[in-house]
């Protein structure tokens, strides 16, 4: 399962039943934020284009961080924020702007349910690159488990049998970008901090996306930025409450509940947009979220094995 950033909270080790059960709320409460988040992304789709959103959405994440340094200052502490890498810093938020763009284009044109499902192949994209370029072990369960994700995700996409959705393209290259960038926040958080990587991924999104944005600025209608603060408020709620969970609970009995954001984005598609799911779609998305969970749950109880023989 991908890591999140940490921001002042440890991840949790041998969770006990009452740490697990908080834990779920939280991640109850991210997969609520999220929907939230999504359909304020479709809403302003008619009123802006995506790279704007995206930019807006960094600009004003930045600003969300300002109590997080204020309470710093007044207690007399330090900053909670260093660059030990600055060139990996850039190159995350290069990735975090690309990802939250591509992925805003994907929300915009597909049905929600459809957008969120291809996302849920960051994780398993994860698994590959760490095996791949960080030498992490990957066993032949967990490798069937990816098999099985990418067989659901072409059962999605359908090539050869629907023309190219180039939407369905974007919300894969969403999470793969994403997949990377989560690589990248395991050695930043640890040496750094999760406070630097948040502060750094918006700073180097917004200035990434500032041209684009600007040269495909609409002005925003007054009654669209209710929707624009939906969307920046509830994205950084959804990180909290991720940090908040993965702070509490352990990885393998989160990953059920963190796949309830898919069941809570398709009820608010329907209930919003009056979208529904065909079947491929459902077959697709059963066999990735089912993989996913496999995937978390098998790295979960490897871990703890790992931390019990020391």
């Amino acid at each position: 399962m991908a890591n999140f950033p940490d921001i002042g909270l440890r991840r949790a080790q041998g969770s006990s039943d009452s740490d697990n059960l908080r834990g779920a709320w939280w991640m109850i409460a991210s997969c609520a934020a999220a929907t939230a988040m999504s359909v304020a992304v479709r809403l302003l789709a008619d009123d802006m284009t995506t790279v704007q959103m995206a930019f807006l959405r960094s600009v004003l994440g930045i600003f969300l961080l300002v109590p997080l340094f204020a309470r710093a200052a007044v207690a007399h502490q330090p900053m909670p924020v260093q660059y030990t890498r600055p060139w990996l810093h850039i190159f995350r938020g290069l990735l975090f702007g690309l990802a939250t763009t591509f992925g805003f284009y994907a929300l915009a044109h597909l049905p929600l349910a459809t957008a969120t499902t291809l996302f849920f192949m960051a994780p398993v994209f994860a698994t590959v690159f760490a095996a791949l370029f960080a030498g992490e072990g990957v066993g032949p369960r967990r490798w069937a488990a990816v098999v099985a994700a990418f067989i659901g995700a072409l059962i999605i996409l359908r090539p050869g049998v629907i023309p190219l959705n180039w939407s369905m393209v974007a919300a894969v290259f969403s999470a793969l970008l994403f997949a990377i960038a989560l690589l990248i926040t395991r050695p930043l958080s640890q040496a750094d901090g999760g406070a630097s990587v948040m502060l750094s991924s918006n700073v180097v999104a917004s200035v990434v996306l500032g041209v684009p944005a600007m040269l495909l600025w609409v002005p925003v209608p007054v009654a669209a930025w209710g929707a624009v603060a939906v969307l920046v408020l509830s994205s950084s709620a959804r990180m909290y409450a991720d940090v908040r969970s993965y702070s509490l609970a352990d990885a393998g009995f989160l990953a059920p509940f963190a796949f309830l954001r898919l069941l809570f984005i398709a009820a608010a598609g329907w209930i919003v947009f009056r979208e529904g799911i065909d079947g491929p779609t459902l077959a697709g998305a059963t066999i990735i979220v089912g993989a996913s969970v496999f995937i978390a749950w098998r790295e979960a109880m490897l871990k703890r094995q790992h931390t019990s023989r020391q």
